[in-house]
């Protein structure tokens, strides 16, 4: 682990950049394209009107990364943000986790959570509760129809708080069943994630390497083109390919990336090897 640390920074100082380019940070979600925008807009309409979204798309295409962000951007003095990850809850420990994450103590029996939410809601006052549910498509049917029952609790005028459902392509036509029909009918916006196309990938890439500190060119035309089609614009996949061509380039004492780095990087990195073999395979 050491040496692979001072091998890390070796490269950083081969290349003159403060941090390892192509890797996830903070910094480096600011990167956003129109649909990213439009998709913040349609959350902050969906929160302020109490309703219910569906946003889907490819694994690591950055759903939950876009939502996480635009949560910490909520104005506390407007919003409670209520955020659950575990996809695997049963319908009981939905109840549970929703009372924890509202402060309260949750309890084994359903009644008593349900009754917890309802006392702690109202005690919200002004601020409106905000629930994502990431990797929504994982849910069982109980899970779901737990949460839309909770979204007219005491049948008020207007639905107790908003929800976000974030999963993956399959995430609509599983809510087309019958099991969960229910809720599919209450959803307002449903929005899917493409990909980042070509130039943005090209953009994506520059503005990874400026967040290290690196203000010059990185990869060669050919080797640009090679990452962009085997990463098929998911930006977790071009982070990998990238970085890993990087190291590759650096542990050769090299300034720029070429095809012969990426090739290496993409015998690396499974998704992406899958998906080169993938288009050889067609083209054959």
């Amino acid at each position: 682990m050491q040496n692979a640390e001072l091998n890390l920074k070796d490269y950083m100082h081969l290349w003159g950049a403060r941090q390892v380019p192509f890797h996830d940070n903070d910094e480096l979600k600011l990167f956003e394209t129109e649909q990213h925008q439009r998709i913040r807009e349609l959350l902050q309409q969906t929160a302020a009107l109490r309703s219910v979204m569906l946003l889907s798309g490819d694994n690591g295409v950055g759903k939950s990364a876009l939502v996480a962000q635009w949560i910490q951007e909520l104005s506390p003095k407007l919003y409670a943000p209520l955020v659950i990850t575990q996809a695997t809850l049963s319908a009981s420990a939905v109840l549970a986790t929703l009372v924890g994450k509202l402060g309260r103590t949750p309890s084994m029996f359903r009644s008593r959570n349900i009754k917890e939410i309802e006392e702690a809601l109202p005690r919200l006052g002004r601020l409106t509760p905000v629930l994502v549910l990431d990797e929504a498509q994982n849910y069982s049917p109980s899970s779901i129809e737990e949460v839309r029952l909770l979204l007219g609790l005491n049948l008020p005028q207007q639905p107790l708080f908003a929800l976000i459902l974030v999963g993956d392509n399959y995430l609509l036509d599983t809510l087309r069943l019958q099991s969960r029909r229910p809720l599919y009918s209450r959803i307002a916006t449903a929005y899917h994630m493409e990909p980042l196309t070509y130039e943005q990938t090209r953009d994506f890439l520059v503005h990874s390497a400026e967040t290290a500190g690196i203000q010059r060119d990185c990869f060669d035309d050919h080797a640009m083109q090679m990452i962009a089609m085997a990463a098929d614009g998911i930006p977790r996949t071009i982070q990998l390919i990238a970085r890993s061509a990087w190291c590759e380039a650096s542990r050769q004492r090299e300034t720029l990336v070429h095809v012969k780095h990426v090739e290496h990087a993409l015998q690396l990195i499974p998704v992406a090897r899958d998906k080169v073999a993938t288009a050889i395979h067609g083209v054959a």
